[in-house]
């Protein structure tokens, strides 16, 4: 009798310590809001990261680098605790204090980056993916291929009136400059209304200035041939249609290359966990899984060992060195650029 009094009071203070043990498991676990472009990560790694670590994610979307920049910006951003980020914004935002710096986070979720990328995000971020500026084009609307920005700015009759653009103020110029033969980052004022006057010119075929992306989930009407993208935009376009008529190309001219960035908001109640989040991202596997459902190139270097051969020789997903040496990263510019190239993609949206 004695001894069954004792084991049935280890089987309830086992029973105790396991409820309690689930009970901090929930308390511990959260959600986390991650803003983010529309499918710009993998449904299998958020759900790994949620079986893993017992927290959430909740995903809120933004389509304009302009839109995100002005919400982390303002006190709207208190519930925000991850963004990706473009590089030039994040050591922006970082400098003035909207971005936790990542040297907290251990182990240093910089390790298995490789050094091309490892600054590109300087202190308050992580490089999460990167690719290049393209045209985007219908293989079944237009029949001779785009091979040249000029293309894009200047487009034959077939995609006249069928031109989606966006308003940004690097981005929107890259087109006209490179035409021009001048760095995407140009500041010189007469440069920058150079550019202007090609973009002015190019409206007369612009159907749109949304992002293309957005503006196919608004509409099916097909009245888009040919669009500014980034490059891995050609599968969300094509997520819904038969025979995957969008064709995504690098112009003969070189272009820019960009990196996003993985960052945690200086205003999130939700640090650890938001660590967690940037620490499970930057496992080799984890990286290699989340480049391969999204079809975009990892900054990660030991997760190409994970990727498949025809994977790392698409020429759409990491260029050739050639393209590379052709192309540019983005730079901080001046206020006085930035002022100008604002007034003129204002002018744009005016006229």
């Amino acid at each position: 009798m004695v001894i069954k009094k004792k084991i049935d009071s280890s089987i309830f203070q086992f029973g105790i310590i396991l409820v309690f043990l689930f009970l901090s498991k929930i308390a511990a676990a959260t959600e986390l809001v991650f803003y983010n472009w529309e499918n710009y990560i993998s449904s299998s790694v958020i759900e790994q990261f949620e079986t893993e670590t017992g927290h959430s994610i909740k995903v809120l979307i933004f389509d304009r680098d302009k839109d995100r920049d002005e919400l982390i910006a303002s006190k709207s951003s208190e519930g925000i605790d991850l963004a990706v980020i473009e590089t030039v914004a994040t050591k922006l935002f970082g400098k003035n204090n909207l971005l936790q710096p990542m040297g907290n986070i251990t182990p240093n979720p910089l390790k298995n980056t490789d050094p091309r990328w490892a600054q590109s995000c300087g202190d308050f971020g992580v490089p999460y993916l990167w690719g290049t500026l393209g045209i985007v084009y219908r293989n079944d609307k237009v029949h001779s291929a785009p091979k040249s920005w000029g293309d894009l700015v200047y487009p034959n009759k077939e995609a006249q009136g069928h031109i989606s653009m966006q308003l940004d103020s690097i981005d929107t110029f890259v087109p006209a400059l490179k035409v021009l033969g001048l760095s995407i980052n140009a500041e010189n004022t007469a440069d920058l209304k150079k550019a202007y006057n090609i973009l002015l010119e190019q409206k007369k075929s612009v159907s749109t200035y949304e992002y293309v992306v957005s503006y196919s989930h608004k509409n099916r009407d097909d009245d888009i041939y040919m669009a500014l993208v980034y490059s891995g935009d050609q599968l969300t376009l094509n997520a819904n249609l038969p025979h995957d008529p969008w064709t995504f190309v690098v112009p003969v001219e070189g272009t820019s290359i960009w990196v996003d960035c993985l960052t945690v908001l200086s205003s999130s109640k939700k640090q650890k966990a938001a660590a967690q989040f940037i620490e499970f991202m930057s496992r080799p596997q984890i990286a290699a899984s989340n480049s391969a459902d999204l079809r975009v190139a990892t900054p990660n270097y030991l997760a190409k060992q994970y990727l498949s051969k025809e994977f790392l020789e698409d020429g759409t997903i990491f260029p050739s060195q050639k393209t590379q040496l052709k192309s540019e990263f983005y730079k901080i510019l001046s206020n006085r650029s930035i002022r100008l190239r604002n007034r003129i993609i204002n002018q744009l949206e005016k006229n």
